[in-house]
């Protein structure tokens, strides 16, 4: 059985999350109803003093909030995601993946596992992140001072401050006055639009490889490029190869796709969560949100393999070009093939709940197709 907690407030209360033993999910609404649920053993606790409302919980909790609430967490244990704020959002600890979707600016201090975040309307700023890193459509600066693992910043408008300990993949719009620095252990791209003004100061432990037609000059053992009048500053540091791109390329209809392919899955995911949700405690264990978060580490893979595949082709055919004095055009082909989107544990549940009779038979199939990629 679920408890659940739920009274009227204002359209901008503050919460205050102390503790979430398990996963937390945090939902805006356009309503000013405050709604807390979790499993009744999860010792649930609610306080409300006026607009201000403190909550913990010793087990997962699903949490929905007015949008303009303002938030602060303490600590969660397990995965938590955020949906839809427009008010700024603050958290300490999250021990497992967090992810974040249509949120305003966000602040943390400790993410153990992944960050995912997805149309950010400010500056995102986090202090350590254990593992992966990915951030899609940030209106504001990315401020990531440790990520543990792998790196991919798309279409990021502001400054960039950040130190990767494995590879980084960056897609930047930077605006005038704005200076980024990114530090990585492993290789490093940059994409820049076709009117960039910026001044690039690059360092790589290995390869190279920049646009033919740039002018460059050495600098305290450094490569430093011009493009327009400079109004602003990046620097790129990598460990093993480093390569910058400007302008718009072929391979970038693929990235738009696989974008378009990830909204239209989390609606998928979103309308079945509900669904589930609706039908009752029996549900509880079948955790969709995470199926759902495999599903997007699976496409985020087959496309840094992708991109690494197109960086390593263009830097030997800028290689052969200088060689001998051509320019020479390349095709990329396709990713790889991916690995199986569903593994045998989700497959086996799903199959469980059809036996059971919490789903029919065509809501198990659509299931199964959705969570493999198909129509």
């Amino acid at each position: 059985m679920m408890e659940t907690v739920k009274f009227e407030v204002g359209e901008t209360p503050v919460v205050k999350i102390k503790t979430i033993g398990g996963d937390l999910r945090l939902s805006g609404r356009r309503d000013t109803q405050f709604e807390a649920q979790a499993p009744e053993q999860g010792t649930l606790t609610v306080d409300q003093d006026d607009d201000r409302i403190t909550v913990s919980c010793r087990s997962g909790c699903l949490i929905f909030l007015p949008a303009a609430a303002r938030v602060e967490v303490e600590q969660v244990g397990g995965d938590a995601r955020v949906i839809g704020f427009t008010n700024e959002l603050m958290m300490k600890t999250v021990g497992g993946d967090l992810s974040l979707r249509r949120v305003a600016r966000s602040t943390f201090e400790l993410i153990g596992g992944d960050l995912h975040a997805r149309k950010v309307d400010g500056d995102l700023t986090v202090d350590r992140i254990g593992g992966d890193a990915i951030a899609e459509k940030v209106e504001g600066d990315v401020r990531l001072r440790s990520v543990g693992a792998d790196l991919v910043l798309h279409n990021v408008t502001g400054l960039v401050e950040a130190t990767v300990g494995g590879d980084a993949s960056l897609s930047l719009s930077p605006k005038a006055d704005a200076s980024s620095v990114v530090i990585a252990g492993g290789d490093l791209s940059c994409r820049l639009p076709e009117d960039v003004s910026v001044q690039i100061t690059m360092k790589a432990g290995g390869d190279m490889a920049m646009p033919s037609e740039v002018e460059r000059v050495s600098e305290n053992g450094a490569t430093v490029i011009r493009l327009g009048d400079a109004e602003t500053a990046i620097e790129l540091t990598a460990g093993g190869d480093l390569w910058l791109r400007v302008g718009k390329m072929e391979m970038d209809f693929a990235e738009d796709f696989v974008g378009s392919v990830m909204g239209e899955l989390d609606a998928r995911l979103a309308e079945m969560e509900a669904r589930f949700n609706a039908i009752g405690a029996g549900m509880y264990t079948f955790d969709a949100e995470r199926i759902g978060e495999r599903v997007r580490h699976s496409v985020e893979r087959a496309r840094r393999r992708a991109t690494k595949a197109q960086e390593r082709a263009a830097k030997r055919a800028e290689k052969y070009a200088h060689k001998y004095g051509r320019r020479h055009s390349i095709t990329i082909g396709g990713p790889e093939p991916r690995e199986p989107l569903v593994s045998d544990e989700e497959r086996l549940t799903i199959l469980r709940m059809l036996e059971q009779g919490t789903i029919s038979v065509e809501e198990a199939e659509k299931l199964l197709k959705t969570l493999g990629g198909e129509d």
